[in-house]
């Protein structure tokens, strides 16, 4: 009989110990995939949070750092119709929007209060908070706290007043069309919404500061990015494509944090993996040193009983791999029905976090166990292996 049917002979007697590690093997990847999974989750919300609600986009055309420094942070009227002729005819983008970013003072005449906005384009995605009234070329949409601050409510007038270091601003008047929440997005989030004509008003310029690019395939973001980097260079446009990754601060901090976490916690359960899975062969190769004696009396060589006790523990970690994934996406999918069937009978609650699981990173874990195991087995197969015949049937 071959050594791997000999090592699946005994996993599959189900001795107490055997089992046991089994089950250790299977919990520990269990509960790494669903870790993993809650990270996934959490990346999709900052993701959707970041692109939708911040209004980031998937990718932000904008003038390269060293230009912005040289005095031309904006594109003129030229290079940004060129720009948007450029991306729009770009297969697998689903929009593409000028914006601008400004600042200054927002007064009711009663109260004042300064003011961090953007020029937004009539287009901007449905789901975007902050709805602007088509037609209504002064009006504006404001987070609650600004409103709150100003007193404001919809239909409400502000006269409102650009900061801008090299232009000549002036007050224009606006009316208030939506007030919008900014609860669980960054603290960098825009308190004030307006037309992205009325910014250009307020900074006095014919010019755009950005376009910020919604692909129709966010999983081509690196694609998309480089075909359009080639297109705007054969273009004669000198542009910076930065991604929405990049452009988050509290996405950067918030995937840092992640990683540490999951690197902590699969650390931790592949060295209690690899605990059990050494325990267990290094016991079982103690208690049938009778048995590996006969079998060398009978002829099996040492490489044999060395790749019988390898195969063992990679049999061990193969079936808690198999029921890791059973449990995982079984815990997956009770979960998330529970979270639906709650959040159904509860609309007016927040929608619930539901697990995902993370392919690459479970596949990712499976291969490391694997190998874990067998490097765990290493030094027991090798001393079982390297065991006397008379000593071990003594």
């Amino acid at each position: 009989m071959s050594p791997q049917r000999l090592a699946l002979r005994t996993v599959l007697l189900g001795r107490p110990r055997t089992v046991l590690a089994v089950l250790v093997i299977a919990a520990s990847l269990s509960a790494l995939d669903l870790f993993a999974g809650h990270i996934a989750s959490t990346r999709a919300q900052l993701e959707y949070r970041s692109v939708i609600g911040e209004r980031l986009g998937h990718l932000a055309i904008q003038r390269p750092r060293a230009k912005q420094n040289e005095g031309a942070p904006m594109f003129d009227r030229e290079e940004a119709a060129r720009i948007r002729q450029l991306v729009e005819g770009t297969a697998g983008i689903a929009l593409v929007l000028p914006q601008m970013s400004l600042g200054g003072l927002a007064s009711t005449g009663e109260r004042s209060a300064l003011f961090h906005g953007e020029g937004v384009d009539a287009a901007s995605p449905a789901d975007a908070p902050g709805k602007l009234r088509a037609g209504v070329r002064n009006g504006i949409a404001v987070s609650v706290g600004q409103a709150r601050t100003l007193g404001l409510r919809n239909g409400s007038n502000v006269t409102l007043t650009g900061a801008a270091a090299d232009a000549q601003t002036r007050p224009l008047h606006a009316e208030v069309v939506d007030i919008f929440s900014t609860a669980g997005l960054s603290a960098d989030a825009r308190s004030v919404l307006m037309p992205f004509e009325l910014a250009q008003s307020l900074l006095d310029t014919q010019r755009t500061e950005r376009f910020v690019v919604f692909l129709s395939d966010p999983a081509q973001l690196e694609e998309k990015r480089d075909q359009l980097r080639r297109a705007l260079k054969q273009g004669g446009v000198t542009a910076e494509i930065r991604t929405w990754q990049e452009q988050s601060p509290s996405f950067i901090v918030a995937d840092k944090t992640a990683n540490v976490s999951f690197d902590s916690v699969a650390g931790m359960a592949f060295a209690v993996i690899g605990a059990a899975i050494a325990a267990t062969v290094s016991m079982n190769a103690f208690e049938r040193r009778r048995e590996v004696g006969t079998l060398r009396a009978l002829g099996m060589r040492n490489v044999s009983v060395f790749l019988m006790f390898a195969a063992e523990a990679l049999w061990m970690a193969a079936i808690g791999v198999v029921i890791s994934l059973v449990a995982s996406g079984l815990i997956a999918w009770v979960v998330n029905r529970a979270a639906l069937s709650y959040s159904a009978h509860h609309a007016l609650r927040p929608a619930p976090m539901l697990v995902e699981l993370d392919l690459n990173r479970m596949t990712m874990a499976v291969v490391t166990v694997l190998a874990v195991a067998l490097l765990a087995a290493l030094v027991p197969a090798f001393k079982a292996a390297r065991g006397g015949i008379a000593e071990a049937l003594a």
